[in-house]
């Protein structure tokens, strides 16, 4: 790898000092900061989607370049619900513009669930390919900056095998098959939890699929927490750190179950109002958000950003249990450069201690 990884010249701190001082109870540089890149990283860094896809050195090469010039506090690395969906038989595709999309699910016919097994991540070639990035990765990171593996959400994964609207429908009549297909899922991802323990890296995970707007906080219970449940408290046990958890959507009515999981932060969606979380959830656990990455950070000017990354942070330092200043979701993959550079600029600009 040509690239170092190098500490930003604006920050007194590196973010792995700046995260002890915080478990401490000490004072730091700044809040921490982390914008949600994966939409853009392929815009931001010069890499084809291919090879951030595919090519381990590349996926390592695309989080250092963005890091050495936004400095921000966390480097996440796949195999997310999309690797990991193709490493159990799934196949997306690849566009030369835009992101990837689905090509058609696996599971056209639950009996198909029969022939599946949980992958095994030390020899599956699909995710070895996230595990040798993660292990250029942390031997460059490893002073710096955290960097954690992601392993997608549950449900997502399980949507992505068996298409939405089917898994959907499958939940009310075939409800046996979905555990079947959950318990598959989850314990593939539990074998991707024992290889990141390997390399001290953390857990990140998101479940869009599984927003209760779409299926509703009765099905959140019973086909999600579960195993949410399960992979949080797995997580925890194998690496010794607990899992960054982003929920997409207006996540309220499933809160309840969001205080039970063991979380280093639980990330919001901007549709979610960070006072109320902060009232609601920041007793229990760590909080995250949530600058609208589409009205803020791709449309708005410079001085829009300002004031929407300072509301946030405004509010979210009140959070008992600790705030991290992100977007609400994934930077659109079309954003300029300067936009998150404005974004990172107000962060550093805020003077909260």
């Amino acid at each position: 790898m040509q690239t170092k990884i190098q500490k930003h010249p604006s920050d007194e701190m590196t973010p792995i000092e700046r995260k002890k001082a915080l478990n401490k109870g000490q004072s730091a540089d700044r809040v921490p900061c982390v914008p949600f890149m994966d939409g853009a990283k392929c815009h931001l860094s010069g890499i084809s989607m291919w090879d951030l896809w595919h090519d381990p050195a590349k996926m390592a090469e695309a989080e250092i370049i963005l890091f050495n010039r936004y400095g921000y506090d966390r480097l996440v690395i796949g195999p997310n619900s999309r690797g990991i969906t193709e490493a159990l038989g799934g196949t997306f595709v690849y566009p030369d513009n835009g992101v990837p999309y689905l090509d058609r699910p696996l599971l056209d016919d639950l009996d198909l669930l029969d022939d599946l097994e949980p992958l095994r991540a030390e020899t599956d070639p699909r995710i070895l390919d996230f595990l040798q990035a993660a292990d250029r990765l942390c031997g460059e990171a490893a002073k710096i900056v955290p960097v954690e593996m992601s392993i997608g959400g549950p449900f997502t994964i399980a949507s992505n095998l068996r298409g939405v609207e089917m898994l959907l429908r499958d939940c009310r009549r075939h409800p046996e098959e979905v555990h079947k297909l959950m318990r598959l899922v989850t314990d593939s991802q539990k074998s991707c939890i024992e290889q990141a323990a390997r390399y001290d890296t953390g857990i990140a995970m998101a479940d869009p699929v599984a927003n209760p707007m779409l299926i509703g906080p009765r099905m959140y219970e019973t086909f999600v927490y579960p195993y949410t449940k399960e992979l949080t408290d797995y997580a925890h046990e194998k690496t010794g750190k607990k899992v960054s958890l982003h929920m997409c959507g207006k996540t309220y009515k499933i809160w309840g179950y969001l205080r039970q999981y063991r979380l280093n932060e639980l990330s919001l969606d901007q549709a979610i109002h960070m006072e109320r979380a902060v009232q609601e959830l920041g007793g229990r656990i760590p909080i995250a958000g949530n600058v609208d990455p589409v009205d803020i950070i791709l449309y708005g000017t410079e001085q829009q950003i300002t004031d929407a990354v300072h509301d946030c942070i405004r509010t979210g330092i009140r959070s008992e249990k600790g705030f991290t200043l992100t977007t609400g979701c994934d930077i659109p993959d079309q954003t300029q450069p300067e936009q998150i550079d404005h974004f990172m600029r107000a962060a550093r600009t805020y003077i909260y201690l």
